[in-house]
C-alpha cells in the first residue's frame, strides 16, 4: 500500500487532471488536479459512472464510450459544464483518453489526461520564458544552447537549429536566407547568443533601410567635417561597434553594387578606414547576414557581386516559410498570445474552431504575418475566447488571401446567418457596448472586403468616406 500511497501522491501533484475507468465506465481514481477542475468532491466522484454526466448536463457527449467502441487513443476537446456555480460557467477541456487492455484484447480500463485550455496557454507562456530551445533531433552530441527562445517543433526548424547551434562556436560567415517575415534575425540572435561571442553586442542593420550614403557612413563611420552635416566629433560606425562581437548585415541584397567591393575588403583584411580618414583600423567581429533574395540569381543579373557572395555564404541556412513547417503554427500562435495578453493585460484564449483556421491558413507573410493577426485579435475580439469565424477579415488588407471583391455590396436573404453564442457572452460580462462595437467592426470588416475601398463602402453603408476612415483607424482594419 505504500507504493500505491506513492504513486497516487505523484499523480496528485501534476498540473493535468487525471482520471482511470474501469471497463463499465466507474471511476477508481481521480486525482486532485481533476477534482478541482470538476468542482466535486472526490468522494463524489469515485461514486460516479462517466455517463452521469450526461444525466447532469456536465456534457453532451462521452469521449470515452468512442474509446470502448472503436479501442483506440481518442484526443479531443470537451465543453464541461461547472454545475456548482451559479451561472453554470463552461470550460473548455483537452481529453486524451486512451485504452488499457487485457490478456484477451478486451478494454479493461481508460486512462484519461484532461487538461483545460487556459492551463495549456499558461504552461506554453512558463516554457517561452525559460529561455529553453527545442531539443535538436538526432543532433546527439550537440552541447545545450542557451540565449534566445525559439520555437522550433517540426523537422525542417530542428535542422536549421541544429546547424545553427552547430556554426555558433565558431566565426565562419553564415548567410541566412528566405522570405520575408520567417525569422531570419531571431536565427542571427540565437547563433550570437549560443557563441563564444554572446558577452558583446550583436550590432544589427538594415540595408534597405538606409540611402548609400547615409549607409556608408553607418558601417564605417567617419570624421569630423568628412561631409556636410557630419557630427562635430566624428562619429564609429556599426563595424567598430562590432569589435570583439557580432555584425548581422540583413537584406543584404539591397546593398548598392559600388558599396560592396568596401565591404568585402573590410570582411577580407578585418580593417576598415573612416569616411575622411587616412589610417585604417582593425576591427574583430563576426558576420552574419541575410537576404530575401536569391543572392545566386542577383549575381547572374550581376546586381551583386559573385565575390562578396562567395565571402557572405560560407555557411548557407535557408529558413523555410512557415507553410513548410506547419507543426509550427500553433506553437507560434499561443506564444505570441500570451506575449500580447502580457502587453495589454488581457486574458484570451483561442478556441478550437480559430486554433484549427489558424494550423489550416498558409501564411504567406510567414511568421510576421502570424505575429500581426494574434496582436490584432487580442486587442480586437470580445470576450475572453477568441472566435474567428472568417480569418480573411482579421487579416492585412495586402494578403494575397484575402483581396477584396471590387464594386458595392449588398447583402441578400441567402447569406447564412452566425449563430451568437449568448449565454456565453452573458457569463463572460460582455457589455451591450462590447457587442455593438464587435458587430459593428465585423460588420465594416466584411463590407471593406467586398466593397474594396472606402469609398464603395462608405456609398453600401449609407455614411460618409470620413466616418468609414474613422472606424477604420479605430478598429485596426
Amino acid at each position: 500500500m505504500e507504493d500505491l500511497s506513492f504513486f497516487e501522491a505523484i499523480l496528485d501533484n501534476l498540473t493535468d487532471g487525471v482520471y482511470v475507468l474501469d471497463d463499465r465506465g466507474n471511476y477508481i481514481f481521480v486525482n486532485s488536479a481533476y477534482v478541482q477542475a470538476l468542482n466535486m468532491p472526490k468522494s463524489v466522484l469515485l461514486k460516479y459512472n462517466v455517463h452521469d454526466f450526461l444525466s447532469t448536463g456536465q456534457i453532451d457527449f462521452c469521449i470515452s464510450d468512442v474509446v470502448y467502441r472503436e479501442k483506440r487513443q481518442i484526443v479531443m476537446f470537451q465543453d464541461v459544464m461547472d454545475t456548482q456555480n451559479f451561472g453554470r460557467k463552461t470550460f473548455r477541456q483537452m481529453f486524451i483518453s486512451t485504452p488499457i487492455f487485457d490478456e484477451t484484447g478486451k478494454v479493461r480500463n481508460i486512462l484519461a489526461v484532461v487538461r483545460p485550455l487556459d492551463v495549456m496557454n499558461s504552461l506554453y507562456y512558463q516554457a517561452s520564458q525559460s529561455a529553453a530551445v527545442s531539443a535538436f533531433t538526432g543532433v546527439g552530441t550537440t552541447p545545450p544552447v542557451t540565449g534566445s527562445a525559439v520555437i522550433a517543433e517540426s523537422p525542417a526548424m530542428q535542422a536549421v537549429l541544429a546547424t545553427a547551434a552547430t556554426v555558433a562556436a565558431v566565426d565562419s560567415a553564415v548567410l541566412i536566407t528566405g522570405e520575408s517575415g520567417t525569422g531570419k534575425e531571431v536565427v542571427a540572435q540565437f547563433i550570437h547568443d549560443a557563441s563564444p561571442r554572446k558577452e558583446r553586442d550583436l550590432i544589427v542593420i538594415n540595408c534597405a533601410s538606409l540611402p548609400e550614403n547615409l549607409l556608408e557612413a553607418e558601417l564605417f563611420g567617419y570624421e569630423k567635417g568628412a561631409f556636410t552635416g557630419a557630427a562635430p566629433g566624428g562619429k564609429a560606425g556599426l563595424f567598430e561597434a562590432a569589435d570583439g562581437g557580432t555584425l548581422f548585415l540583413d537584406e543584404i541584397n539591397s546593398m548598392p553594387l559600388n558599396l560592396q567591393g568596401k565591404v568585402l575588403r573590410a570582411l577580407e583584411t578585418n580593417t576598415i578606414q573612416r569616411l575622411g580618414s587616412t589610417r585604417s583600423k582593425k576591427v574583430d567581429f563576426r558576420l552574419l547576414s541575410a537576404s530575401n533574395e536569391d543572392l545566386p540569381g542577383l549575381v547572374d543579373e550581376k546586381r551583386f557581386r559573385a565575390d562578396l557572395y562567395y565571402r557572405l555564404a560560407v555557411i548557407p541556412i535557408r529558413l523555410p516559410p512557415l507553410r513548410e513547417r506547419r507543426e509550427d503554427i500553433i506553437p507560434l500562435a499561443l506564444h505570441f498570445l500570451d506575449l500580447y495578453c502580457r502587453k495589454y493585460s488581457k486574458e484570451k484564449v483561442f478556441t478550437p474552431q480559430t486554433l484549427r483556421l489558424i494550423a489550416q491558413y498558409p501564411w504567406p507573410g510567414n511568421v510576421r504575418e502570424l505575429k500581426n493577426f494574434v496582436e490584432r485579435s487580442v486587442v480586437m475580439s470580445i470576450g475572453r475566447q477568441i472566435e474567428v469565424l472568417d480569418l480573411a477579415s482579421f487579416l492585412d488588407p495586402v494578403s494575397p488571401q484575402s483581396s477584396p471583391a471590387p464594386g458595392p455590396y449588398s447583402p441578400g436573404p441567402e447569406e447564412p446567418s452566425v449563430q451568437i453564442p449568448y449565454d456565453q457572452m452573458l457569463s463572460e460580462g460582455v457589455t451591450l457596448e462590447d457587442y455593438l462595437a464587435r458587430c459593428e467592426r465585423d460588420y465594416l470588416a466584411f463590407a471593406l472586403q467586398k466593397c474594396g475601398s472606402s469609398y464603395q463602402t462608405a456609398v453600401a453603408l449609407g455614411t460618409s468616406q470620413s466616418s468609414i476612415m474613422r472606424r477604420k483607424q479605430k478598429y485596426g482594419l
